[in-house]
């Protein structure tokens, strides 16, 4: 085999592994709401109408829809600085805990295409 030849097939090999890592749903994480976790020892998933109540309770607008795949508290309110709405989302994941939720992180969810089993609604 010639030197061209070598190279064209180290190419390929490597335009594969290249291709199927850039799978765009490798990077697509739970809906913001999921990172809020309280195991329900009875059936083993969080209540969803408990959390969305306990969100509201700690300071998420009410007006806001839990529902939509868009929610999240990673967003500034008009008029709000980011220190402000820093210090906001940290009221909120306090509350949250001191409600007896576990606040994940999205890295600890997972992936949708291969979710860890820590946030699983």
């Amino acid at each position: 085999m010639n030197i061209n030849g070598m190279v064209l097939g180290g190419v390929l090999l490597l335009t594969g592994c290249v291709v199927d890592n850039m799978d765009s749903s490798n990077y697509r994480f739970v809906p913001w709401i999921q990172v809020f976790q309280k195991v329900d020892p009875a059936t083993g998933q969080t209540n969803i109408r408990d959390r969305k109540e306990a969100l509201y309770s700690c300071g998420v607008d009410r007006s806001e829809n839990l529902d939509s795949k868009n929610w999240g508290l990673s967003g500034i309110r008009e008029g709000e600085t980011l220190k402000q709405s820093v210090e906001r989302n940290e009221r909120i994941f306090d509350c949250m805990k001191s409600k007896g939720y576990d606040v994940y992180g999205f890295e600890e969810c997972g992936p949708l295409k291969k979710p860890s089993g820590l946030c699983p609604n």
